[in-house]
């Protein structure tokens, strides 16, 4: 965080170089440095000594916040080296897990610091009486790719709690990869690592400018991809899986971007007994994901 400028009189302007005259006999008046008095504005860089309000949007990108006691046991478990520091609410022996938790993150020599609730509420309100901040997070790597295996691509989901949902899911059923656009959705926020319950740990998000390179990569490498969409003439039941899949999920209220449709092999939907309603992003993801799953012993190739 840049530091704010100096301000004379509380207002940014030039200084001249020339020295200021004065008449004879007029005593000189003593000069103010405005680095040495009363600081000019409420606000304050990192480490400066004065009340900082915790932003999880003001975090580097590399930083993230873990919240939620089952993600934070799930962290410390696997991902123990990424944690930076652990701020506990002051009274923390009387909640839930926390005594494990505690426990658990001074035997592995994490910095610990006891705040007050108010303190943890700026970072996010329902954390349950610790919050973690990390650093980095699981990278999504090729070379660990297997046969069979499943690959989620969600076009522009924007609830946390979707996302969250479908990282826990994913985790479940050894999904390898999950890839998200890089704008206009949503990324890994405290509450996808609250309802994820440690599965962002387990299965890499990746921030994608666009589908289309990485799509026809894994279409290179055998994946066959499906499309979850009503205008499907067959559904997830119908059809005999191959072992490597990519899933396209569209987004709660539009579905997929024709250019994401474009990309698959092949749509398919949900069976359901109302066409004016549709299912949850999540709900439609996890029985996507638990079919193919299921078949994955079975099939041997799409056509």
């Amino acid at each position: 965080m840049s530091q704010n400028r100096n301000k004379a009189n509380g207002k940014p302007g030039k200084f001249s170089s020339a020295k200021p005259t004065r008449a004879a006999g007029v005593p000189p008046k003593h000069s103010v440095k405005p680095s040495s008095q009363r600081p000019t504005s409420q606000r304050f860089s990192r480490g400066s000594g004065g009340p900082q309000k915790l932003d999880p949007q003001k975090l580097t990108k590399n930083q993230r916040w873990v919240v939620g006691n089952h993600a934070v046991l799930e962290i410390l478990k696997v991902r123990p080296k990424s944690v930076v520091k652990a701020f506990f609410q002051q009274g923390w022996q009387s909640l839930h897990l926390q005594n494990d938790i505690y426990n658990k993150t001074k035997s592995l020599g994490i910095q610990i610091e006891e705040k007050s609730r108010g303190f943890l509420d700026q970072i996010y309100m329902n954390h349950q009486g610790c919050i973690l901040l990390a650093e980095g997070r699981p990278e999504f790597n090729e070379d660990q790719l297997t046969n069979p295996s499943q690959l989620v691509f969600l076009d522009g989901i924007e609830d946390p709690h979707n996302l969250g949902a479908i990282c826990r899911t994913a985790w479940l059923l050894n999904v390898h990869g999950i890839f998200i656009p890089a704008d206009r959705a949503v990324d890994i926020t405290p509450t996808v690592h609250k309802v994820a319950c440690g599965g962002v740990e387990h299965v890499p998000v990746s921030l994608e400018t666009q589908f289309k390179n990485p799509i026809e990569r894994f279409k290179e490498l055998g994946y066959w991809v499906f499309g979850l969409s009503h205008k499907a003439e067959k559904n997830i039941f119908e059809c005999q899986f191959p072992k490597q899949i990519v899933w396209c999920i569209g987004a709660e209220d539009k579905g997929l971007r024709s250019t994401t449709e474009k990309l698959c092999d092949d749509l398919v939907s949900i069976p359901q007994i109302s066409a004016s309603a549709s299912y949850n992003a999540s709900v439609a993801t996890a029985m996507a994901l638990s079919e193919g799953y299921r078949q994955h012993r079975y099939a041997t190739s799409y056509r």
